[in-house]
Order: C-alpha cells, then structure tokens, then sequence
C-alpha cells in the first residue's frame, strides 16, 4: 500500500480562522509513530494537472483558480482566500486521490475514496463540490476515466 500527504503545504490563513490546518501533519506523524504505515510506503503527494481538473470541472473554473481571479463571493464559499499556496495544496490533495486511485488493486472501489460527500453532486463548476481547502477535488474520472460518465 502507498499512502500520500500534503500536510506541508500550509495556507497562510487569517488570524483566528477556525480550519484546523496542523491536524493533518498531527496525523502524518501519528501513522508513522504507530507503524501503520512504513516510511518508504509514505509519499509526497503529485500535483494533480489542469488537463485532470478540466475533466471534472469547467474549464473557467479552473482558470480562475490558476490564475488569481476566483470572485470574492467563490472564495468565501470555498472557505479560504485565494493563494498560490491554496492552489498547490487543492492541486496535491487531488493528485494523491488519483494516484491513490490509479494505484489501486481493487477497480471495484468507484468512485475513489476520498472525502467527498458526493461527486459533483452540485454541479462540476461549483465551489462547494471543488473544495480547494485541501479535503478533495472530485478524482474518479481521471483516475478511471473509461468506466465513469462524464460530469458535463
């Protein structure tokens, strides 16, 4: 089994904002602590590309989150100013589901785990579905694009 983390990539968040960003790096230290998972089977995780994001959501979307312009009312909907750092931490949270998902024994596990409440189910484009804060970016179809409808 492979395992990814991202935990290293922080947000610079405001004062007193109420995510619990250090819990994810708490939790990397407590797995290797434990020996749940050996420290070779640990990776850092890959970036998701934008041709893999385009694929789930609207190619605007995806432009705007690359390029800086994400509307103020989006990114107070996301949860989290909009950064380069926010946008390198969303691309590697994705990128470990699709390799995590690429890397699977089992193809029967669809949509790939990860922590969504439901792929797209609020439409491809939306802020509330993308969830850059680093938890998920809908990953199934990239990593297993042959067997999943198109969210478009």
């Amino acid at each position: 089994m492979r395992a990814y983390y991202s935990d290293h990539f922080v947000l610079p968040l405001p004062d007193g904002h109420k995510f619990p960003m250090a819990k994810y790096s708490r939790l990397r230290e407590r797995i290797l602590a434990e020996d749940i998972i050996a420290p070779d089977r640990l990776h850092e995780a890959p970036l998701a590309s934008w041709e893999d994001l385009r694929l789930v959501h609207e190619s605007a979307y995806v432009d705007a989150v690359a390029n800086g312009t994400v509307p103020p009312d989006i990114q107070r909907r996301i949860g989290f100013p909009w950064s380069p750092p926010m946008v390198e931490r969303a691309r590697r949270s994705v990128g470990a589901t699709i390799a995590a998902a690429r890397g699977s024994a089992c193809s029967t596990m669809w949509p790939a785990p990860t922590r969504t409440k439901g792929i797209a189910s609020a439409g491809s484009s939306s802020p509330l579905t993308d969830c850059v804060n680093g938890t998920r970016w809908s990953s199934a179809p990239v990593a297993a694009p042959d067997f999943l409808l198109p969210f478009r």
